[in-house]
């Protein structure tokens, strides 16, 4: 499970061109807080001792044990819709709702929330799991969830104190948090490096607030 990440670098190609780096265009308020820029990666920060580095087809994957790349823009009310792949036996996350982290990844695993990715994990912690809170709806997972190797959209939606998590355009997950010391209603989002055995691909992440 849980988190972390030292960050190097990134890249990303949007759904329908995948062969660009460079990233999605954004449509409307919609931001690319990570494309395949080196400038848009010095708009993160890292804790912990992992990293992710730029892969030869424009995407960032995971590297060296475990950390934590996180944004440092506090949000709040917004949907994060971020593209990964994961050849096997994968794991990683995406964080949302935690507090200024500094060096120590364990603050977005403690006072935050993890959006799973490892499809071969336990049911309260597979892909689209709220990790360790509410596991997501296996039955719509497994149909929506796109073969290994190829890629996959995460859209979670974070309107305190609601999470709701749709794979590849299915709802997985809809989470009420009731947890006082995880606070919905503004927070940094993250990308989790798991472990040395773990390589997962990230190849955008969207930011679009939400106003309604």
């Amino acid at each position: 499970m849980a988190v972390t990440c030292a960050v190097v670098l990134v890249g990303c190609a949007a759904p329908s061109t995948p062969d660009r780096c460079g990233g999605p265009d954004p449509a409307g308020d919609a931001r690319v807080l990570l494309d395949g820029s080196q400038e848009s990666l010095e708009g993160w920060r890292s804790a912990g001792p992992g990293g992710f580095e730029v892969a030869e087809d424009c995407s960032v994957r995971t590297v060296g044990g475990m950390g934590l790349l996180w944004f440092p823009e506090e949000l709040a009310d917004y949907r994060l819709t971020v593209e990964w792949r994961a050849s096997g036996d994968d794991n990683s996350g995406v964080f949302v709702g935690f507090p200024d982290p500094g060096d120590d990844p364990w603050v977005a695993v403690r006072q935050g929330y993890e959006i799973q990715i490892d499809p071969t994990d336990a049911p309260d912690r597979t892909t689209g799991a709220v990790y360790g809170f509410q596991g997501a709806d296996v039955v719509a997972r497994d149909a929506a969830l796109a073969a290994p190797g190829e890629w996959n959209t995460l859209d979670v939606v974070v309107q305190d104190p609601r999470i709701t998590v749709s794979l590849n355009g299915a709802v997985v997950t809809e989470f009420v948090s009731t947890d006082p010391a995880r606070d919905l209603s503004s927070g940094h989002v993250g990308l989790q490096n798991h472990g040395d055995d773990d390589e997962v691909h990230f190849r955008s992440v969207v930011l679009t607030p939400l106003t309604d």
